[in-house]
């Protein structure tokens, strides 16, 4: 019961990071629009992008792994 509750409860710390991830590109992504003319600005968030969508990717990948996880709990217990 207790690996259950631990499972569920990191999916949902990483769910939550996640979104705020994904916030922080679509962010990034509304700034961008206003460096257009500043290279220097515009490459700087260029370079904060690519390490946000490495971090969701990584984000992404181990939710799924959590929702695996709990499903074969699910199937475990019933």
């Amino acid at each position: 019961m207790s690996t259950r509750r631990n499972v569920k409860y990191h999916y949902l710390k990483t769910k939550k990071a996640l979104n705020e991830t994904m916030q922080r590109i679509l962010d990034i992504n509304r700034k961008r629009r206003f460096f257009s003319e500043d290279a220097t600005r515009k490459e700087e968030l260029n370079e904060e992008l690519k390490v946000l969508n490495a971090v969701a990717e990584n984000q992404a990948l181990r939710l799924r792994t959590f929702e695996v996880r709990m499903r074969s709990q699910q199937e475990d217990a019933a």
